[in-house]
């Protein structure tokens, strides 16, 4: 961690960085290094125009309330929703068109390259849309028969 220092929120709803000898920020950015590997290390914490201020090695080492606001706080702005179920794939047209259920509701998206599929370490697959949303696909042997013979032609 860099120095110490303080998160809060103000009465407008902006994250404000607090640090010993130095002005307060207001409307600070919370961002993850590693989102999908490390989500508990590694969090810049950065001005509105992108300049880190604070960098953190672990979020276990923050006091619980500075933990809790900085979770609370990625959270709300990172939107990663993750796959629970595959209804379908259609793969007819050039494309692929994946009708899926996720943590945050059920929605359809375009897939436009096969490379947009990503393999990551743990077994999870990353996906980006053709309009650059990103979902996440948990593990296949996670997922119920009827999802896995629904993209087995495109993973």
């Amino acid at each position: 961690m860099t120095g110490s220092f303080e998160v809060i929120q103000n009465e407008r709803g902006q994250l404000v960085l607090r640090r010993p000898d130095h002005d307060d920020v207001v409307d600070v950015r919370v961002r993850r290094a590693f989102p999908w590997s490390s989500k508990e290390r590694y969090v810049s914490i950065r001005s509105s125009d992108g300049k880190e201020l604070v960098f953190v090695e672990d979020l276990n080492t923050l006091p619980a309330n500075q933990r809790k606001l900085v979770e609370q706080w990625l959270a709300s702005t990172s939107f990663i929703p993750i796959i629970t179920r595959v209804i379908s794939v259609d793969v007819r047209f050039g494309f692929q068109q994946w009708k899926v259920e996720t943590d945050r509701g059920p929605t359809e998206f375009r897939v436009q390259e096969r490379e947009d599929i990503r393999f990551l370490h743990d077994g999870r697959f990353s996906i980006k849309d053709a309009d650059g949303n990103i979902y996440e696909l948990q593990r296949l042997a996670t997922l119920d028969e009827v999802s896995r013979k629904a993209i087995e032609s495109v993973i």
